[in-house]
């Protein structure tokens, strides 16, 4: 009987294919992976950037309008480069003496509807105020990015003004 234990080149190219296939489709997979990655990574970065650029803040003094505060007076801008955002999307959380802030609901006015980065507009805000030497905390939320807290004490002997 005769041996036959080496390949003959139709068994080499077989084998050679198939490590082929076995590469490219492994292959296929790894850079389907990779650009999925990718993809939700730049998602992220640009979601984040969107929430880190749509802040508000307050620019300018806080005005009272008495001795016991009743209405607050302020401007918000959108710094350059942010993103717009329409003022009803805000929440305004107002709190006297370290006590839990409500959201300030009643008597919110303002002169415009929406602001883009490098407008400013005068809000009005209605509140139960404090006394002359007690401390309030006024919070700018949108509804998309990071919020702006105002902690002031009014100053005793405070008669309506700016407040410090």
């Amino acid at each position: 009987m005769k041996k036959e234990a080496a390949f003959t080149g139709l068994e080499a190219a077989i084998v050679l294919i198939a490590f082929v296939v076995v590469a490219a489709v492994f292959s296929y997979v790894m850079l389907g992976a990779g650009f999925f990655a990718t993809q939700k990574s730049q998602e992220v970065t640009y979601s984040g950037v969107k929430q880190a650029t749509s802040n508000v803040v307050l620019d300018g003094q806080l005005y009272g309008d008495a001795a016991t505060l009743t209405k607050l007076t302020f401007y918000v801008r959108v710094p350059e480069g942010g993103e717009a955002v329409k003022m009803k999307d805000i929440t305004f959380l107002y709190g006297i003496n370290n006590a839990v802030a409500t959201k300030a609901t009643t008597g919110t006015t303002y002169d415009a509807e929406s602001l883009s980065p490098g407008e400013r507009t005068k809000v009005e805000l209605t509140v139960t105020g404090p006394a002359a030497g007690c401390k309030f905390t006024l919070e700018i939320k949108p509804s998309v990015g990071a919020s702006t807290l105002v902690q002031r004490t009014l100053a005793s002997g405070y008669t309506g003004g700016v407040i410090i």
